[in-house]
């Protein structure tokens, strides 16, 4: 077995309550690697078709890499894959913090769990050893209150705990998992899978030592990645900043998303800024295990709200989905809201969008004050946006709907509703202007597991000479206009879609080895492997991981009835942008669907309906994905 893997995956059943431990061979562990390819293949290989994802047949993946818990900057993450109650697709998401390596030092790559508990539980894992625990007294608590109570009912205040608040209980479709209080796996709605499985929680503890091939040559990268950390003003800002730094600049480029997408300027984006953030509520910087980094905010106030800094603090995408989106200008009302979905367990860009949704169909008439049990739900309004978590976490009055995202909810109104939900395959759209950034057109629509902004390089990589070593390692040697959807745009995508892949594979922060800030290069990325596995691979190796990911999750998805008519944009980003820098750009309609076609191509899938062919299932060793039936027969 290489080293950097325990060798084993835990398979649980919750509703018979047995285990059983996978031991996998070399080959399986180098074809899938861990994370989410691996969670992906799992999914897919023992789920049947057209089941539904709150059904006890879904299949719940939390999934390490052999380079978690490494330590160098960037290597504490794991990946949870299930099938999406949010889009009805393969659901992929992604979390930092504490909690993978501490699986990992507690025995297990990845956890399998499978059923349906009579009565709430929680798994807990300690040191190989595993139990399932009564958790009926924690169901109905929130994720601050259930967390203490298993930490105190186990006498372990160093016990690593990922869990659901009462959006996951009632089966929110955007119900996210919360690690540490801290660190989300947020998007697809992993929470509400948890919930439907009465699974409150999974708490680990292990104190195994976990060892490396090449600890020296980890040592070297490590240091390579400090000193980066200390030299790239890149990385100084997100260190002071935060993500949410770049607010207040998206908004003077034209591109932060604001009152439901109608337009990217926002004339209080300085009040909603990381710089007013550290001016006025900002605690401290949080972190994941062993990085460097330290981008995470914790923030705190008595008034005008009590804000628990026990829950962290807002990131960009926060701010703006809960912010700009709604035209709310009022950092206390943010940082509240943003509390508020973490003590739930509420993805924030779903519960944004599908607020700003509502909002908008408030505005015209669609949704009115006898639906809304009163509340004026006008853009801008914190009162309504607060309660308006609370109604959704809860499925109070129209919460209930909303619960459902902005696509189903849009599609059982009628009238003109439709128009007013910004998603692709039902999920809310991150704070990332397709109009402003090209790319990002392709990627919001193509994603399997719907609109996501990382999971690829994104354009403002190929504006500009001289371009990043890193971008001429994927063979892009042109420069773009931010704005044109064209050919370079469709490789930049195609090409970094593998890189993307690959890192969510291997657990990597895309901060630390991605693109934009570049702690890391490319090649660090299998040297890191080798390095902790003793393999010798390569980049050619490891982007086929990448691309089998992909068409894994692809594979998945058209089974479940999935086709090209998935792998739209809503007819906003079509419009021009009424004002600003970008005032004037748009989706341009022909360019989209021309470009759409070239990158099924250059997947190997079938150009007209985005299926993966037979030849690239078998390149990529997926052969047997062609003897499972789609849902339809």
């Amino acid at each position: 077995m290489p080293m950097g893997y325990c060798g084993k995956i835990l398979h649980v059943n919750l509703s018979t309550g047995e285990f059983h431990i996978e031991e996998p061979d070399e080959k399986f562990y180098r074809l899938y690697l861990g994370g989410s390819c691996m969670g992906s293949y799992y999914v897919s290989k023992l789920m049947k078709p057209g089941v539904d994802a709150f059904d006890p047949e879904n299949v719940l993946v939390f999934a390490t890499s052999p380079v978690i818990g490494a330590p160098i900057s960037g290597a504490s993450r794991f990946n949870v894959t299930a099938k999406s109650p949010l889009t009805g697709g393969m659901g992929d998401s992604q979390a930092g913090g504490y909690w993978g390596p501490e699986l990992k030092m507690a025995g297990f790559d990845a956890l399998v769990i499978t059923g349906r508990a009579p009565a709430p539980v929680y798994l807990y894992v300690n040191d190989g050893e595993y139990r399932l625990v009564d958790g009926s007294h924690l169901w109905g608590k929130t994720t601050g209150e259930a967390w203490q109570m298993i930490r105190d009912e186990l006498a372990d205040d160093k016990v690593r705990i990922v869990l659901i608040g009462q959006a996951g209980e009632n089966l929110v479709r955007f119900a996210c998992i919360t690690n540490e209080l801290k660190h989300f796996a947020g998007r697809n709605g992993m929470g509400a899978v948890m919930g439907s499985k009465n699974l409150k929680a999974v708490a680990v503890r292990g104190t195994q030592r976990l060892e490396f091939h090449d600890p020296e040559k980890i040592k070297e990268l490590a240091k390579y990645g400090i000193k980066q950390i200390k030299e790239n003003p890149m990385v100084a800002g997100l260190q002071e900043f935060g993500t949410a730094g770049g607010v207040f600049f998206t908004h003077m480029s034209g591109a932060l998303p604001t009152r439901n997408w109608q337009t990217g300027v926002f004339e209080k984006a300085a009040d909603i800024s990381a710089e007013k953030m550290n001016e006025t509520v900002l605690i401290s910087n949080g972190t994941c295990r062993g990085c460097a980094v330290r981008c995470k905010r914790v923030v705190g106030a008595e008034k005008p709200y009590k804000i628990d800094p026990m829950y962290g603090g807002p990131e960009y995408e926060s701010v703006g989905a809960l912010g700009s989106l709604l035209e709310v200008g009022d950092l206390p009302g943010v940082c509240k809201a943003n509390e508020l979905c973490n003590k739930y367990g509420l993805d924030t860009i779903s519960a944004g969008g599908t607020i700003a949704f509502a909002m908008e169909c408030f505005e015209n008439g669609i949704i009115t004050p006898e639906d809304t049990d009163g509340i004026e739900l006008n853009f801008g309004n914190v009162d309504a946006l607060l309660k308006m978590i609370e109604m959704i976490s809860f499925r109070k009055g129209i919460g209930d709907l909303l619960a459902e995202g902005s696509g189903r909810a849009s599609r059982k109104l009628g009238s003109d509703a439709e128009k007013y939900a910004i998603q692709t395959k039902n999920q809310e759209f991150p704070m990332h202007m397709p109009r402003a950034k090209a790319s990002l057109a392709l990627a919001y629509a193509c994603v399997p597991f719907g609109a996501d902004h990382e999971s690829s390089a994104q354009d403002p990589g190929i504006v500009a000479e001289p371009l990043g070593e890193n971008i001429k390692g994927l063979g892009l040697s042109e420069t773009a206009d931010m704005h044109v959807l064209n050919f370079e745009k469709v490789k930049l995508w195609t090409y970094s879609q593998r890189i993307y892949g690959l890192l969510d594979t291997l657990d990597l922060c895309h901060f630390c080895f991605g693109y934009y800030p570049p702690v890391f290069e490319i090649n660090h990325i299998y040297e890191l492997l080798n390095a902790v596995t003793g393999w010798q691979t390569n980049m050619w190796e490891l982007m086929l991981v990448g691309e089998r990911r992909i068409n894994l999750m692809r594979s998945f998805n058209y089974r479940e009835g999935f086709s090209e008519k998935d792998d739209i944009l809503p007819e906003r980003l079509f419009e021009p942008l009424p004002e600003g820098p970008t005032a004037g750009q748009k989706i341009v309609r022909e360019e989209f669907f021309r470009a759409r076609e070239e990158y099924y191509r250059m997947a190997g899938w079938d150009p007209k309906t985005g299926r993966p062919s037979l030849i690239k299932l078998k390149e990529l060793g997926l052969h047997w994905i062609e003897e499972i039936p789609d849902s339809a027969g």
